[in-house]
């Protein structure tokens, strides 16, 4: 089950949430989206209401969103619900009132075909389940939500309104009949997919990759509601807050919402068992999660009047501030968090164009809080009482640079970045970058006087690199930007054969080899071969040629480059190129898998989205190739390279059992003579299937125990006698 991905009932859990959070803009701003990526099995939506087209399996009717009751949370249909309730729609246009949205959109996936998925649902009691909606959409479909920008909301409406309707296109949609049986068709044969069924009552289930041709069982997994209700000590409901929730010990799987609830109430879907719940409301307090059994007829969650502080920081004249950052906590413990201040608005403020901040939930004790500009930081520490606490906050800013940027034709240019290198070290302090009051003007505040080397970026323009000493107090300087050189080229291999995983550089004699970052003159050379490398400044470079996997420098030589564009191709002698297909057991292309080649080196690469990787630069001999890729592996084959082009298809399964990847010196393992590449079966009696499956086995056992380990090496089986607890090795999933 992969949660990389967003699921088809996701995708509609997607739809429902942004329908109803972009009504209401700051509910969507302030709470809920954004806190994790969505997991399978763990959602409640609205089916796709469609019938199945019995000659196509396509679907005939629009994804429709879910409306929002009166009280705190969006509802959240069930799949199965066939009450029409009002949408948040305006019915003549058929979108949300303010909001771009496409809410008619049919059904109409891009992948067709004759094959045909099919199946059954099933309960967690093992029986059938009908009327359960069964949604499926191809595997390798790149379909990722927009990312939200406050101050772009009128692009990312349109983004939402591209995106979900995109998502309704390629989504198939039936329900299951008294069988519990369900049949997709007129799918693409060549394709994988990924299903996810849902049923009122019963929960959710998913399966992935699924071939096409196939019958499947797709086990749904119990859902049911967490309840709770929010008060202050004296019974009266706390009305808007936010809730999130998650079992024991698994905050990084939270789940989150907004709630405005008259009586303060709120509800989640969430799998049966017990939760941890946090309640967010300004100016309240809670004194630790609660725990709330799933399915219960809810708690009660009373919150505490909370301490608020506010005050105004200004540096030793008495100006404000502004951008000033004031968080929990001293400087040695800047990025320590309580459980109650995770996320930055509870744990840190910023002090507007006056100088002023304001926490509104904190909780009553003495505590220590810290202003900071840049590098420079004030720790002060207040007693916090119930209600209205005042700190300010007088700062020394250290010195504040002043650039004033123009272009070659002597124009004022906004800078992309600017970043400070302490000389003679390896410090890179970050001065905080002031709000911008003049075209040009580049202005940054808290950081130590001293010397530095500033480099500074701007769009299609050379970067500026130049030596500075910085004074206490303002430092004003202007740089003039030079008319920018361009360079491409193509790399190819004497022997005519593919170069893979190879980047080139523009280099001074005198810059260190890893200097220019995030200024144009670093780029990964295509699939193709091709390069463009860019805008530098006119002159004379070294043009370096390096591999990606491990930084060996391949080819060098001298280029003097003019204004304008710049052609330049390199041949260089790419020995032995290994190009690796990586295909599952139906044989789809597997992309992001991972490659290792192991010799007298060792290499390793990522596939494409094709499913391709390719490792150029291998001395030519004999290799041991295998390949591991999200929960699948394969096995081990010995290849004998030869100089240019070496192709392979390997095969990823589910593995079944650990392959050792490193033997720490002077431990268990290496005293034992395990070996890199040894595949484990069994430990002390155990099945070992995976990588994880070892690691558990392991610590299951006391330093005292005896313990035999069964071991593949080479196709024979030997056996270790050892002590449990650590070994002294490092493994991954393996394939026998």
């Amino acid at each position: 089950m992969s949660s990389s991905r967003l699921s088809g009932l996701n995708i509609v859990l997607l739809v429902v949430t942004v329908l109803s959070l972009m009504v209401g803009a700051y509910g969507f701003i302030t709470g809920g989206l954004g806190d994790r990526t969505p997991q399978a099995n763990a959602v409640s939506a609205r089916p796709l209401d469609t019938d199945l087209d019995p000659a196509s399996g396509e679907t005939s009717r629009p994804l429709e969103a879910a409306p929002t009751t009166s009280g705190s949370t969006p509802r959240d249909p069930k799949v199965g619900d066939t009450t029409k309730a009002p949408q948040p729609q305006d019915t003549s246009t058929g979108k949300a009132p303010g909001v771009e949205l496409q809410a008619e959109v049919q059904s109409d996936p891009s992948d067709r075909g004759d094959a045909v998925i099919q199946g059954r649902v099933i309960a967690p009691n093992g029986e059938p389940v009908s009327g359960a909606a069964v949604t499926a959409r191809r595997s390798n479909l790149d379909l990722r939500p927009p990312e939200f920008s406050g101050d772009e909301l009128e692009r990312y409406r349109e983004e939402v309104s591209a995106f979900l309707a995109r998502a309704a296109r390629e989504t198939r949609s039936v329900n299951t009949d008294a069988k519990g049986e369900f049949r997709f068709a007129g799918l693409d044969g060549t394709l994988a997919y990924d299903l996810s069924a849902w049923a009122e009552g019963h929960g959710s289930g998913e399966l992935a990759r699924v071939a096409s041709g196939d019958q499947v069982t797709i086990l749904l997994s119990a859902e049911s509601l967490l309840h709770g209700r929010v008060e202050t000590p004296d019974g009266k409901p706390v009305t808007s807050f936010r809730v999130r929730a998650w079992r024991p010990n698994r905050q990084w799987e939270a789940i989150s919402r907004s709630v405005d609830d008259a009586e303060g109430k709120f509800s989640l879907p969430a799998k049966t068992g017990q939760m941890q719940v946090e309640i967010t409301a300004t100016g309240f307090t809670q004194e630790k999660p609660m725990d709330i059994e799933v399915g219960s007829e809810g708690a009660v969650i009373v919150l505490q009047q909370a301490a608020i502080l506010s005050g105004v920081v200004t540096d030793k004249e008495g100006n404000a501030l502004a951008n000033a950052t004031v968080r929990l906590g001293g400087g040695e413990d800047r990025n320590r968090r309580g459980w109650n201040q995770e996320g930055a608005a509870a744990a840190t403020a910023r002090t507007d164009s006056k100088g002023r901040y304001r926490f509104d939930t904190l909780m009553p004790k003495e505590t220590r809080f810290t202003a900071s500009l840049g590098e420079m930081s004030e720790t002060r520490t207040i007693t916090l009482v119930q209600g209205e606490n005042t700190l300010d906050f007088l700062m020394d800013v250290g010195a504040v640079i002043r650039l004033r940027l123009t272009d070659p034709a002597g124009k004022p240019v906004e800078a992309d970045s600017v970043w400070f290198q302490q000389k003679g070290g390896r410090n890179w302090p970050r001065p905080e970058r002031m709000p911008s009051s003049e075209p040009g003007l580049a202005e940054y505040a808290g950081i130590a006087p001293g010397d530095y080397t500033m480099t500074v970026t701007a769009a299609g323009l050379p970067a500026i690199k130049q030596d500075i000493t910085v004074a206490a107090g303002s430092n004003e300087l202007a740089l003039k930007f030079a008319t920018g050189a361009m360079l491409s080229g193509t790399i190819t291999s004497s022997s005519g054969g593919k170069v893979g995983n190879v980047g080139v550089r523009l280099r001074k004699e005198d810059e260190d080899r890893w200097g220019g970052w995030g200024t144009g003159r670093y780029a990964q050379v295509g699939e193709d071969g091709t390069f463009k490398l860019g805008p530098a400044e006119p002159g004379v470079w070294r043009l370096e040629v390096y591999t990606t996997g491990n930084w060996a420098e391949v080819f060098s030589d001298t280029v003097t480059l003019s204004e304008g564009e710049n052609t330049r191709n390199v041949v260089v002698d790419a020995g032995a190129t290994v190009i690796v297909k990586l295909v599952d057991e139906q044989g789809n292309a597997i992309a992001w898998g991972n490659v290792q080649l192991s010799g007298a080196k060792n290499f390793n690469a990522n596939s494409s989205g094709e499913g391709v990787a390719t490792i150029s630069f291998v001395e030519v001999g004999s290799y041991s190739l295998v390949a591991t890729s999200r929960g699948l592996a394969s096995q081990s084959q010995f290849v004998s390279l030869r100089a240019g082009d070496n192709q392979f298809t390997v095969r990823l399964q589910k593995p079944n059992c650990c392959r050792l990847t490193h033997i720490y010196p002077d431990s268990q393992a290496s005293k034992l003579g395990l070996q890199v590449g040894d595949l484990v079966i069994e430990y002390n009696g155990e099945s070992i299937s995976s990588w994880g499956g070892l690691g558990q086995a392991i610590r299951r056992t006391k330093a005292t125990d005896d313990v035999i380990m069964l071991v593949e090496r080479g196709g024979s089986m030997l056996t270790f006698n050892l002590k449990g607890g650590t070994v002294g090795i490092e493994g991954t999933d393996g394939v026998r």
